[in-house]
């Protein structure tokens, strides 16, 4: 995978004496065509995110996590088909999870896109069960919508990347996820709540340790789940002044991140929501 360096100066201090700033450097996973095709398209595909060992490791750790909350599950799938079950707060219940909290191939990717300032906005999952019909599927909709309209002057727009890390083979089987490029910049419109096509959808495929990186307001569907299960991790990263996510409840008490962030250093401690603002 090609990359390349960036560097940042973040102009936030201020020293009549001289000159000062934080100094970044990035190495990207992405050269900056591809960076650029992400910002007109609003999604980018990367295969082989995880492989062999690595990924195994991180079937088996959501395998646990869906033996223990096998309550929540049930419950889950009764009362919002389509969804399936979905996990959060996923760094606090297994150190594997804690492990992606600095995983390069995405995380420089995110902060060649918004800049070295970020934080990680959640890791959840979303497991999804074979049957017919269509409530194993998902209508088409976005991950952050907060728009104005009318848009004001000094409107701020919010930014998100969603990582879609998937531990199954993308496939008819398990049902592919169909996106509409460019649709992330449709400021003044929403995505109809349907399950049907779209006029220039797309439908994207990668095999089990790939991903879809997409922007936070992409629309996005996924098809039908027919004859296997589907398991996908949701890497999601905004800029670090961007509150955490809302959903999924509160983060349990006993969280593994509560002892991490003891002797985290800056840059864990920003990721994981502790400064990285004014």
């Amino acid at each position: 995978m090609e990359q390349h360096k960036l560097h940042y100066k973040m102009m936030n201090k201020f020293n009549p004496y001289g000159e000062t700033g934080e100094h970044w450097e990035v190495d990207v996973h992405a050269t900056p065509e591809e960076l650029q095709t992400f910002a007109e398209i609003g999604y980018l595909i990367r295969e082989g995110l995880f492989q062999g060992k690595a990924l195994q490791k991180l079937q088996d750790a959501l395998g646990r996590l869906e033996d223990r909350e096998w309550e929540k599950r049930d419950s889950a799938i009764a009362g919002k088909k389509g969804w399936g079950f979905i996990p959060r707060h996923l760094m606090d219940k297994d150190e594997v999870f804690l492990e992606l909290l600095k995983f390069q191939p995405t995380l420089s990717i995110a902060r060649a896109m918004m800049g070295p300032l970020v934080r990680l906005r959640g890791l959840s999952a979303r497991i999804t069960y074979p049957g017919d019909g269509r409530e194993h599927q998902t209508p088409w909709h976005q991950h952050m919508r907060v728009i104005p309209n009318p848009i004001p002057p000094w409107f701020s727009r919010p930014h998100c990347i969603d990582c879609l890390i998937y531990l199954d083979d993308l496939n008819e089987d398990t049902g592919a996820v169909a996106v509409v490029p460019g649709s992330h910049d449709w400021l003044e419109k929403s995505p109809p709540t349907v399950h049907e096509p779209l006029e220039g959808e797309v439908e994207l495929r990668v095999k089990a340790g790939g991903g879809v990186l997409i922007h936070g307001n992409l629309w996005h569907r996924g098809l039908p789940t027919l004859h296997t299960k589907r398991r996908m991790l949701i890497l999601s990263y905004t800029p670090t002044w961007l509150r955490k996510s809302p959903h999924g409840g509160a983060q349990p008490e006993d969280g593994l991140t509560h002892a991490f962030l003891e002797n985290a250093d800056q840059e864990e401690r920003m990721l994981l929501g502790m400064g990285g603002y004014s």
